[in-house]
């Protein structure tokens, strides 16, 4: 495995190869070319982070950097949360709070929002983040990523044309697969970030094959299986963080301190996918 020719660290750059890549690479390959260039595990979680975007919106332009925004303070079910998106007279209105939205203050181009609609249905809406209306304001805690800024947002009767809001349910098509669409691209992005870390302090290492063989079956897995889980890609994902875990021991101390905290990342939805593969095998 060659390295690749650039390292960066400065989202504006990152912006540019991220458009680049989208014309040369499916949104898996991409999202581990992207994170073999970064020079942090947190721009590596951005690069899988903008290319599982592009699964849930094909249409997203490729020099654009978006945010899926779902969570609510608070808030643990998806069907208890409070944004509203109501109908008006030249379209819709929306209306609420976001906990936790990456980029924001000043990186971010569009967001898109899962919200509730009149009939108390969950749907799914892009609107572009310098709309009249939206606000930042104090970001859920967390413990990760802290090179890629973060901040809540306020919608205040922000008006959203007709075409902006997807005919979709908002869960079943959005927010659940969302969360696999995030999983592969990130394991893949930090796998290609912790690979290029690895290689760059000594020409090989113990276990280098396994990770490229790991890494060639994710992307072949998720190619057969674009759209949810299944239990193969769900073993793949289990053997691609125990398998960083593993070789995270022979980072430099600078990549490894930051790998504990963006490590977190990755468990998070650990007992999630322990509950998908419990309703398959039953």
């Amino acid at each position: 495995m060659e390295l690749p020719p650039l390292q960066f660290s400065d989202i504006k750059i990152f912006r540019q190869h991220l458009a680049s890549g989208f014309q040369r690479y499916s949104t898996v390959q991409n999202a581990f070319y992207l994170g073999a260039q970064a020079a942090t595990s947190g721009m590596a979680f951005l690069a899988g982070y903008q290319n599982a975007i592009r699964c849930l919106d094909v249409n997203c332009p490729s020099d654009e950097l978006a945010a899926f925004c779902v969570s609510e303070k608070g808030v643990k079910k998806p069907w208890d949360m409070a944004t509203r998106l109501s109908v008006s007279d030249d379209g819709y209105l929306l209306d609420g709070k976001k906990g936790y939205v990456m980029l924001l203050p000043g990186e971010l181009d569009r967001m898109y929002v899962v919200a509730k609609n009149d009939k108390d249905q969950l749907g799914c809406l892009y609107v572009l983040a310098n709309t009249a209306g939206i606000s930042t304001t104090d970001a859920l805690a967390a413990p990760f990523v802290e090179d890629i800024p973060h901040s809540g947002v306020c919608f205040d009767k922000v008006k959203i044309p007709a075409d902006q809001v997807f005919d979709i349910d908002g869960h079943q098509q959005a927010n659940k697969p969302f969360r696999y669409w995030e999983d592969v691209h990130v394991a893949l992005s930090m796998m290609g970030w912790m690979s290029r870390e690895l290689l760059g302090r000594q020409q090989s290492f113990d276990g280098l094959d396994d990770m490229v063989q790991l890494i060639c079956q994710l992307i072949e897995q998720y190619e057969e299986h674009p759209d949810y889980y299944c239990l193969e890609s769900l073993l793949l994902l289990d053997k691609s963080h125990e398998i960083m875990d593993n070789y995270s021991q022979n980072l430099s101390e600078e990549s490894k301190i930051l790998w504990l905290k963006d490590r977190l990342l990755l468990q998070m939805g650990q007992k999630m996918r322990h509950l998908v593969r419990a309703k398959m095998v039953n």
